[in-house]
């Protein structure tokens, strides 16, 4: 009887564990990593798994010294977060960006497209 309720308790917690660790994650971003765009992106769109709050968001263009951070940030969590960019020139570029989810994990990452000359 003892061994029944302990391999229960062991299968309860180890699921409570799974759940736990269940953190957001970037479902779909737009343009999409390494993506080969014909004409430059007016905004850059993340969509995560649930409600985050970006609190950063830089830019670079490849041959650049510097990455440019992104200046108008959403102030509020959401799960689809559209931010406007300025136009860009052809060229290689990589985002970087760093979220908070709802269980305050922080979480960052980066994706790189392709702006096309004409």
């Amino acid at each position: 009887m003892f061994v029944k309720k302990l391999l229960s308790a062991l299968v309860l917690a180890a699921a409570f564990t799974g759940i736990a660790q269940a953190h957001t994650h970037l479902e779909m971003a737009m343009p999409a990593d390494n993506a080969v765009l014909a004409d430059p992106p007016a905004s850059l769109m993340l969509h995560f798994s649930e409600a985050t709050r970006l609190t950063a968001l830089s830019l670079q263009k490849e041959g650049e010294k510097q990455a440019k951070p992104v200046a108008s940030l959403p102030k509020e969590a959401s799960k689809a977060i559209a931010v406007p960019l300025q136009p860009l020139a052809p060229g290689k570029y990589t985002v970087n960006w760093r979220v908070v989810g709802s269980d305050n994990h922080v979480m960052n990452g980066a994706l790189k497209f392709t702006v096309q000359p004409k």
